[in-house]
């Protein structure tokens, strides 16, 4: 359901923005889209394309906000990110491009737009400058008309992951708990490539009912070019009972940092990851981690001591709060387990010496924060972390305010931060400890 007073759209000068600037950053540029983020699309295209030196307003507003998401000094200069992405202006200018997608059924979702998943806001400055999809379209068909329905819904979806070197056995794994999983209605993610992704996306359409769209491929490369093209019959299926999502622009090739960008992005669409056969170095594992990191829950399906190719999920379950998983009724547990709210993070385990203060100090920073810093402590959840987005909206205060107030909150030790976001400091009960 869409809020009160809130456009469903947003502008169209807004998207086409969006549109150039995901040719002229690439996924994982934080920097890019901090900027974005506090800049606004628009003015930041332009500052890209006129060749301007950025104010000093604004290069103090994206320093701020690049700072307190962990920038170092050197990756928070403004001068030499705008010089970089200028090297790509050839690639822009096509005005057509979003019109010519809408025909073969696509387009461009962005934050702006209500139906954009606000669950993507948990990557915090990793969130994508927009979402590319295609449908299975026609001329007469709007695209953006029935996009909405084609996304995860909160709590409702799951990642079904693995590599593409699997064994029968992780093919058979793969199939099945995805096609339970879309018996349940879950929407189904996985990345569309051979191996354990394919077999994810074909239990799943094999497990459709009616009335439901379950299934999701997240590219590497743009949306019309559907990689690997060996695929491109299981591509087809799942066009007419799904969505296909990339980041990249039309035209843009898959690379291997590509990948493991885009491996975020099936993280935070999800309720939970699971990854069903990886060997050591998998790069399945990097959607593992990125879902802890954003605090979803992860499950690995346990396989043979003796098979390579499921050393990765022995290590997630070795090393890490990943759990065992050998159906979807585990696979739903699961996800009951961590509460029906997606966009907020699951608690993270913290030592305590990180997230402590002594009691006296903790409630005389309390006494001393000012209104600004007050509403935004306030808006933070006291078991979990939250984005800075997210605050913004609560606490009703701008995100470069946002922003100096964590750090402000932070240097006196009432607020943690992870890579998940921002939480809450409790005080510690062992004073002199």
């Amino acid at each position: 359901m869409l809020a009160d007073n809130v456009p469903a759209w947003a502008p169209e000068g807004t998207r086409q923005a969006r549109a150039d600037l995901s040719r002229l950053i690439e996924p994982g540029d934080l920097l890019g889209s901090i900027t974005v983020s506090v800049l606004g699309a628009e003015r930041t295209l332009h500052l890209i394309r006129s060749g301007q030196k950025p104010s000093a307003s604004d290069q103090q507003n994206v320093g701020e906000a690049a700072e307190s998401s962990g920038l170092t000094p050197r990756q928070r200069k403004l001068s030499e990110a705008l010089a970089r992405w200028r090297t790509r202006l050839a690639q822009i200018g096509d005005t057509q491009m979003l019109r010519s997608l809408g025909r073969q059924g696509g387009g461009l979702l962005i934050p702006e737009d209500a139906a954009w998943p606000r669950q993507l806001g948990d990557l915090g400055a990793a969130q994508p400058i927009g979402l590319w999809f295609r449908l299975s379209g026609s001329d007469d068909h709007d695209p953006y008309a029935s996009v909405s329905g084609h996304l995860p819904r909160s709590g409702r979806s799951v990642a079904v992951v693995g590599s593409r070197e699997m064994t029968d056995y992780g093919g058979h794994v793969a199939w099945e708990t995805a096609r339970e999983l879309a018996g349940y209605s879950v929407t189904v993610i996985s990345g569309g490539a051979y191996g354990i992704d394919a077999a994810a996306h074909r239990g799943t359409l094999a497990g459709a009912q009616r009335g439901h769209r379950p299934a999701i491929a997240v590219l590497a490369g743009g949306v019309d070019r559907l990689y690997p093209a060996g695929n491109e019959g299981l591509f087809k299926d799942v066009l007419r009972h799904g969505i296909v999502l990339s980041e990249m622009a039309p035209g843009s090739a898959p690379t291997r940092h590509r990948f493991l960008q885009r491996n975020r992005i099936i993280a935070a669409l999800s309720a939970a990851v699971v990854v069903v056969e990886a060997r050591w170095r998998s790069g399945a594992l990097s959607t593992a981690h990125h879902a802890m990191d954003i605090g979803r829950p992860v499950g690995a399906v346990p396989g043979s001591v003796l098979s390579a190719s499921s050393a990765g999920c022995h290590r997630l379950l070795r090393h890490t709060p990943a759990h065992v998983v050998t159906d979807a009724a585990d696979v739903m547990e699961l996800v009951a387990a961590e509460g029906p709210h997606i966009g907020a993070q699951a608690p993270e385990v913290i030592e305590s010496s990180q997230r402590h203060a002594p009691v006296e100090d903790f409630f005389s920073a309390l006494d001393g924060l000012d209104e600004a810093a007050r509403r935004i402590y306030d808006a933070l959840p006291v078991r979990r972390v939250t984005t800075p987005g997210r605050l913004s909206e609560i606490a009703g205060l701008p995100i470069p305010q946002i922003f100096a107030g964590l750090s402000r909150l932070e240097r006196t030790r009432l607020v943690r931060r992870s890579q998940g976001g921002w939480g809450r400091a409790a005080p510690s009960r062992d004073i002199g400890s």
